[in-house]
């Protein structure tokens, strides 16, 4: 079976073949899409086989250019997870713009590129390689990205997804060539920290987490990912959202990996930045009217969490507690794999919402559940999960990060009482905001009443699959997520802990499970009573209290804007209101109309005036935003030669 893996990737390029040069365009996406799931899906029987328990791993090795820890195949497990249904949500997503006359075709190819390019990434074990692939990802990235670049919303948002790549690129050549400098390799294997001064360790430590925390969306790192999500096609928002910014968390976990010891330090500073990212992500989150753009800073406070349970993870670390150290590391990798469950969901059930409704405004949305009860009920599910409630996989990850906080607190006793207690209520009102916003998200959106007629609201085949397939991950994983949990064990006790010493299952998971288990029963009780009582006394014939109309119109519904007003008053001096009125002069009735919404305080103060300052001068070097996939293949090209001109001229 370990033979499969690379196979597997062969095949998967092969994806490329049938994307480019079968003319046909309908032809082209199916056979490519299916060649890519084929070729995936080999890929994937190996790493799930190595990691279950009492497997050996998978050795593979090309001049040691590949390595095969329990950090990479966890990723590799992710990202192969996320893939499948996502391209098969491309076989309707694409064939939609396809029938509209819309080749699709650089997006198609460049999606391909991306996926074998992030599992690349998780499998490099020298530095040109990891930052070769690292490139390769960021610039099919931006291809995709470009998919309906004549719009100006598109372009702006992949300029700043194209700035920030190239950026963190930047960062992360200074801190491998210090690794290369104190080890004399540039082989993950060979850096050695264990003679460096503790300067140049925390130095390294820095510019690792800035690198890859501007990929992850860390706050004030996160410029890019509110712009970039709502512009990109779905399929691409969804991989986004489920891996790339993951890729963000991989290499911050392998850099402390390579690290000789952990300071203290590095895990309060975490915890300190992944709280802000948390607490403002979600509230930046309540004030958006954009479904793509709302999900997106959700992705900013789901990052927060996972990085809580990392800074947990480097205290547990530092003070050579285990028990904390898994908890944290634990935390974070499922939370990790359980954001990019639920979120793929939630964007891939956003992209069918646009194509049917032709907005993603909030405000001009209501009444879905009337046309489609079954797509409601996925999305509900998604929302669940994502707001942490039991019984979904959300509920279990951060449940575990909430334990390692409580564990901090009784182990390290006094000294660290008062901050997690701090923690605590912090990650908690994070919850709790989080389950305001979604609640504000399916009251308006799928249960209120139709603000725009609907014609029709269809949902194809490959569609349901996709959404069915990351509905019944969240499902089972909250139901029983020993399984899982006995993978992350695994993962942890291969480069974070000693063998044999994964407590994960310390947490009596019998009774979460048993939990979950009557919640479900009982709110299945409640449902078929209210059925039976509806169904012999009738349901409710008239308002109990109507205040002089007899039926309430759209129009007297909560709007996104009012529901989430007044949960907004506490980080309003971090939001730029902007409102429009269409007021009139006439003593006659006339239309009328406002609209607001509500915009990042740092996008909006510090980074759009650097973006206007700089905007002419990258106008000139515009080549890539032309849709002919040779300006791209250039540009990967010549990173490349740059990469080796200068790994031969260092060495």
């Amino acid at each position: 079976m370990e033979s499969l893996f690379f196979p597997g990737l062969a095949v998967q390029m092969t994806a490329l073949i049938f994307a480019i040069l079968i003319k046909d365009r309908k032809k082209s996406l199916i056979l490519s899409q299916v060649i890519l799931i084929i070729g995936i899906i080999i890929s994937f029987l190996p790493v799930l086989i190595s990691l279950l328990p009492g497997h050996a791993g998978i050795n593979i090795s090309y001049n040691g250019m590949f390595r095969f820890d329990g950090l990479t195949k966890f990723f590799l497990f992710v990202i192969q997870i996320i893939a499948v249904p996502t391209s098969i949500y491309n076989l309707s997503y694409f064939d939609h713009y396809i029938k509209k006359g819309h080749s699709a075709a650089s997006s198609i190819v460049f999606f391909i590129i991306l996926v074998v390019a992030c599992q690349f990434i998780v499998i490099s074990n020298h530095a040109i390689m990891f930052l070769i692939s690292w490139e390769i990802m960021g610039t099919s990235a931006y291809g995709a990205m470009l998919f309906e670049k004549e719009k100006p919303d598109v372009q702006k948002g992949s300029f700043y997804y194209f700035v920030a790549s190239h950026v963190l690129v930047f960062i992360m050549y200074i801190a491998f060539f210090l690794l290369h400098h104190e080890s004399g390799s540039w082989f993950f294997t060979d850096f050695d920290l264990s003679g460096s001064e503790s300067s140049i360790v925390a130095a390294i430590f820095l510019l690792s987490f800035t690198a890859f925390g501007i990929k992850a969306g860390f706050i004030p790192f996160h410029f890019w990912l509110p712009r970039a999500h709502p512009v990109a096609p779905t399929p691409l928002s969804a991989f986004l959202s489920g891996i790339i910014i993951k890729l963000g968390i991989y290499g911050i976990m392998r850099t402390i990996l390579f690290l000789p010891s952990v300071s203290e330090w590095m895990g309060w500073f975490v915890l300190a930045v992944s709280m802000v990212s948390a607490i403002f992500g979600v509230w930046y989150a309540l004030a958006q009217h954009d479904l793509k753009k709302l999900l997106a800073y959700h992705s900013i406070e789901n990052i927060g969490i996972i990085g809580l349970g990392i800074g947990i993870g480097l205290i547990g670390s530092a003070n050579s507690s285990i028990g904390i150290q898994v908890l944290g590391f634990g935390g974070a990798l499922l939370h990790t794999l359980n954001h990019a469950i639920f979120k793929s969901l939630l964007f891939t059930g956003s992209g069918i919402i646009y194509q049917n409704l032709g907005t993603r405004n909030i405000e001009s949305m209501g009444g879905i559940v009337h046309h489609s009860k079954f797509f409601t009920l996925l999305f509900i599910i998604g929302s669940v999960a994502i707001s942490g409630i039991p019984p979904l996989n959300g509920f279990i990850s951060e449940f575990i990060i909430f334990n390692g906080f409580f564990m901090i607190s009784n182990e390290l006793k006094n000294d660290y009482s008062l901050a997690m207690i701090v923690s605590v209520v912090g990650l908690a009102l994070v919850g709790g905001l989080a389950v305001a916003c979604f609640t504000k998200i399916n009251s308006i959106m799928l249960l209120g009443s139709e603000r725009k007629k609907i014609v029709s609201f269809k949902v194809s085949m490959a569609e349901y699959i996709s959404l069915g397939f990351f509905a019944i991950l969240c499902i089972f994983i909250g139901f029983y997520p020993q399984p899982v949990l006995w993978i992350i064990n695994g993962v942890l006790e291969e480069g974070f802990l000693p063998a044999g010493k994964g407590t994960l299952f310390s947490i009596k998971w019998g009774y979460i499970n048993l939990v979950c288990i009557s919640l479900t029963a009982g709110v299945a009780v409640l449902f078929v009573l209210r059925r039976i009582l509806k169904k012999k006394y009738g349901g409710r014939r008239s308002a109990a209290w109507g205040c002089g109309y007899d039926l309430l119109t759209p129009k007297m519904q909560y709007t996104a804007s009012s529901y989430a007003d007044e949960l907004n008053i506490i980080p309003k001096a971090l939001l730029v209101y902007c409102k429009k009125y269409q007021d009139h002069d006439s003593v006659f009735p006339v239309e009328t109309g406002f609209h607001s919404h509500s915009d990042d305080f740092i996008d909006t103060k510090i980074v759009l005036p650097v973006y206007r300052k700089s905007v002419a001068i990258i106008a000139k070097f515009d080549y890539f935003s032309r849709s002919d996939v040779r300006y791209y293949v250039a540009f990967i090209l010549g990173s490349i030669a740059i990469y080796t001109m200068v790994a031969f001229l260092w060495n």
